[in-house]
């Protein structure tokens, strides 16, 4: 009896030890995104998901990145699956040319249409990282951003 008491209880300790010290399922969500106000049915939108304020427009630290073909004017819509759980930012631009860049002029004012999350707006640079934040908390979050021109931001 003491026999099967030591194999009951040796089992439940390796059970309890297992489900205790099993490492966490890292929890995801779906990042669904429109961008609105496209006036041009020619060229890319580049877009760029960021995590942390270290990384806020550092082309090489982007999570990920997406470069989707404009058909048509009015709204893209992408979607980013499987996010970890957490803060994160956005930037957008309407590359009309298809050349990879968004184009400046001169004094290096944007020509092209841009955006970021929250709609973040700033005339003279880009805006701060905790205008442009926003928290992944849910499995599927809809957010909406719209592209204008430097004259019209």
């Amino acid at each position: 009896m003491a026999f099967v008491k030591l194999l009951f209880f040796s089992l439940s300790l390796l059970i309890a030890t297992l489900f205790t010290n099993s490492p966490k399922a890292t929890q995801t969500g779906n990042l669904n995104l429109t961008v609105e106000n496209i006036l041009q049915p020619q060229g890319n939108m580049m877009i760029a998901v960021f995590e942390g304020p270290d990384n806020f427009l550092k082309d090489d630290k982007a999570v990920v990145s997406k470069i989707g073909l404009v058909e048509k004017t009015g709204a893209f819509n992408v979607i980013f699956p499987n996010l970890p759980l957490g803060e994160y930012s956005i930037a957008v631009y309407h590359d009309v040319n298809g050349n990879q860049k968004l184009d400046t002029n001169l004094f290096g004012v944007p020509t092209e249409p841009y955006g970021f999350s929250n709609n973040a707006r700033s005339k003279w640079g880009a805006p701060k990282y905790e205008v442009a934040k926003f928290q992944l908390n849910e499995s599927e979050k809809k957010m909406v951003i719209q592209v204008k021109k430097w004259s019209k931001q």
